[in-house]
Formats: C-alpha cells, sequence, structure tokens
C-alpha cells in the first residue's frame, strides 16, 4: 500500500503541472489579445469603431472570460463573438489555427504547402455535370486567391458545359476566397469590366477587374441561374451581386449572409489567425453593397429546394424558347419527369 504522503506528493506534482499549463495557456491569450486589438486598431477599414471595440474586450478580459475558457477554439469563438458584437463585420474573426505559419507566414503570402493544398480542394470547384434537357451545373465552394493557377481548372469546368443551353451555379456552400471571383465572371460577358471596387483606408480605390484572358469559350447569350443560401459569404456574395445588379443572372435561394468587406489573414503568434476587414465592396453598377444585409434572391425559397426549382426553371425557359417541335417535346417530357421525381 502506498504511503498517504507519498499520494499527496503525487497530487502537489499534478496540480502544480496543471496551474504551469494553465499559467502559460493565459499567458499566450494575454498576448494574442494583446495583438489582436493593435492589429485592427492598425487596420481595421473603420478606425472610429476601434474605442468601442477595444472598450468591450477589455471589459471581458478584466472579468476573466478568456482565461476562463475550456480550449482555444472556445477562446476564439468567445473572442471573436466579443469583436463582432460592436464591430457588426463578419469578416472580422479570430481562429485557432495551430502551425498557422507553414501556410501563412504573413499576410498576403503563400507557401507550397497552401498551394498543394488548393490544388487539391480543385481551386474551389466542387462538381461539373449536365442536367436533364441540357442544363449545365457547376457546384463552386471556394474563389483562389490567384486567378492565375485557377484558369486552367475553371477553364476546364466552363468547357465542360460550353454547349449546355442554360447554366446553374451553385454556391449554396460558397466560403469566399479572392480573385478567382472575377475570373468566374469573365466568361458571362464579351468586354472585361469593373466587377467591384474596393475603397481602403485612407481613401485608396481599387477596381476589381474582369479578364481578358480566360481558357475556353465565354458563355454569352444563354440564361444563368444562381443558387444562394445563408451561408453563401463573402467573394461568393460578390459573385451574386455583381450577377444581379448586371441583369445576368437569377438568384433563387435564400438572402446570403451578409459579409462585403475585403479582409486581411494575419497568423498571430504560432496558432492564431486573425481577420481584419481593411476595405468595403462598392457595386460599380448601383453603389449598394451586401454588408451586413446580404444578396437577396428572385426567388426566395428553402436552400435544398433551390437547384429543382432553378432546374425547372430553365427547363421552361428553354421549352418556351424552343423553336423545333422535337426539341419542345423532349423538354416538356423533362419536366414531366422532375415534377414525379
Amino acid at each position: 500500500m502506498r504511503h498517504p504522503f507519498f499520494r499527496a506528493a503525487l497530487l502537489a506534482v499534478a496540480l502544480s503541472s496543471s496551474s504551469h499549463l494553465y499559467g502559460a495557456a493565459t499567458g499566450e491569450r494575454e498576448l494574442v489579445i494583446e495583438e489582436t486589438l493593435a492589429r485592427i486598431k492598425a487596420e481595421y477599414v473603420h478606425p472610429e469603431r476601434y474605442p468601442a471595440i477595444e472598450q468591450n474586450v477589455r471589459k471581458h478580459q478584466q472579468a476573466g472570460a478568456y482565461a476562463g475558457a475550456g480550449s482555444e477554439e472556445e477562446f476564439v469563438k468567445l473572442l471573436t463573438s466579443h469583436l463582432q458584437e460592436i464591430s457588426k463585420d463578419k469578416h472580422m474573426s479570430l481562429r485557432h489555427q495551430p502551425n498557422v505559419r507553414s501556410l501563412r507566414p504573413s499576410a498576403f503570402t503563400s507557401t507550397a504547402a497552401k498551394r498543394e493544398q488548393e490544388r487539391r480542394d480543385n481551386y474551389g470547384l466542387r462538381k461539373v455535370e449536365i442536367l436533364p434537357g441540357n442544363v449545365g451545373y457547376v457546384d463552386i465552394f471556394h474563389f483562389h486567391d490567384d486567378a492565375e493557377q485557377a484558369k486552367e481548372a475553371f477553364g476546364a469546368a466552363m468547357g465542360f458545359v460550353a454547349n449546355t443551353d442554360a447554366l446553374i451555379i451553385d454556391l449554396r456552400g460558397h466560403r469566399g476566397g479572392g480573385e478567382a471571383m472575377q475570373l468566374l465572371a469573365s466568361y458571362f460577358f464579351e468586354k472585361p469590366f469593373t466587377v467591384m471596387e474596393l475603397r481602403y483606408r485612407g481613401n485608396r480605390k481599387v477596381q476589381a477587374r474582369s479578364f481578358a484572358d480566360i481558357r475556353g469559350k465565354r458563355y454569352l447569350g444563354k440564361p444563368v441561374w444562381l443558387l444562394t443560401s445563408g451561408r453563401t459569404f463573402s467573394a461568393g456574395e460578390a459573385f451574386a451581386y455583381s450577377m444581379k445588379s448586371l441583369k445576368r443572372a437569377t438568384l433563387v435561394g435564400a438572402t446570403t449572409r451578409g459579409g462585403g468587406n475585403p479582409n486581411m489573414m494575419l497568423p498571430l503568434r504560432n496558432d492564431y489567425l486573425l481577420s481584419i476587414p481593411i476595405g468595403e465592396s462598392v457595386s460599380p453598377v448601383d453603389g449598394g453593397s451586401w454588408e451586413g444585409v446580404g444578396v437577396q434572391p428572385h426567388v426566395a425559397v428553402e436552400e435544398g429546394a433551390a437547384l429543382g426549382i432553378a432546374h425547372r426553371a430553365a427547363l421552361e425557359t428553354l421549352r418556351d424558347k424552343a423553336k423545333d417541335e422535337t426539341l419542345r417535346a423532349s423538354l416538356a417530357k423533362q419536366l414531366d419527369a422532375l415534377e414525379k421525381s
């Protein structure tokens, strides 16, 4: 039998070790909080909001909310909620991402590991197929940051649906991204144009332009439907807003999430990734934005029903336009089959 003193000694060592780990985690979190606030103060597009943001964070910090978080995931979720509580900006967030600098050594940089990850994600293209009635379908969950790297994949996807008579682009699970948004927009217009105007601190403005050089054929003169949901975010919303404002697509689904401000991703310490909104997106067509309000669809339906409704609308449009009686009959048959499915 072990001596009671021995058991007490073991307990003391365990408590000491636990206390040490808790103190180390708390110290690291304090450093993350300080760096988060410093970065927001220096970079946030709305500097006038910073004092209230800091005040809110300090209040919770002094109350021990962050030190008391049971895990790093809980800590970043809590801090993000307090940042967004004041900023109302869905692009302002903190993530726990261990060894973050292996993928993002600094803002706006890439690494071989990150490029390999994006290649394996097929640059955001998840599925391409031809639906009954010669209706193309492309499912996109992310827009790659570098359009040049994504050109081959997007060219292949758009080439596959080039000979369809109508197209459905699924953005329901779209989580955002970068300039591949402008690349995709390029396929639906004959000439390059300004997709969005980005306005940064210091009155700096940048024109987000479509591309003159793309792979394959443009998709011109044929109807397009976009599927949206409450999860559609950021660059996915930018694409939807642009196509809607230019009357180039019909949106079917739910109002999007409402994140319109372009952001910068900053690694903090070794295991955290901070997203800071550094600008505003403004439509050159109507001067509007979807920040905080989302993009409203033309046809509001439940997310799960959006594809079927868009497919039906595409078939009806093609049937009504068809001059060949055989084609019209075939499309009517496809519609009947869709109604029964």
